[in-house]
């Protein structure tokens, strides 16, 4: 091959390369702006709730815990021994009565909190509570440890 028509194959590619750089479409992935200040960033968290006992109680197992600042609502969840939740609850009081009846002979329960950011736009979900085990006593007498 000659060196010009190499010449001119090399200067016709580049060219076609560069139009399609040009041609590419532009990607916005993040379109939102906001103002950014200071010099560091840090991410929101949601704390876990800390789950408590009720005394003994007739036909219920009695949990409660301190509220979570902004919460909108907690999700408690019973667990059996072979670690399969059972059931789930939504509620937005701080105090839950889980009665026998919804519950299995024996188990753990624990709670997390919901949070809602932007006009209830997004939820944050908090890790789980401590863990609490349970039994309902021939399913009339709730204790809980």
């Amino acid at each position: 091959m000659r060196p010009r028509r190499w010449l001119g194959l090399a200067a016709g590619g580049a060219l076609l390369g560069a139009l399609s750089l040009v041609a590419a479409p532009a990607v916005a992935d993040w379109t939102d702006s906001a103002p950014v200040s200071g010099t560091t960033i840090t991410a929101a968290t949601v704390p876990a709730p800390v789950l408590s006992c009720g005394g003994l109680s007739l036909g219920s197992v009695q949990l409660s815990w301190p509220a979570v600042p902004g919460a909108a609502g907690y999700t408690v969840t019973f667990v059996d021994s072979t670690g399969t939740a059972t059931a789930s609850y939504e509620t937005t009081g701080t105090t839950f009565a889980a009665t026998s009846s919804a519950l299995i002979a024996s188990g753990t329960a624990r709670v997390r909190a919901r949070v809602s950011y932007g006009g209830g736009a997004t939820t944050w979900v908090s890790g789980s509570s401590n863990v609490r085990s349970y039994s309902a006593v021939a399913g009339l007498l709730g204790v809980c440890s």
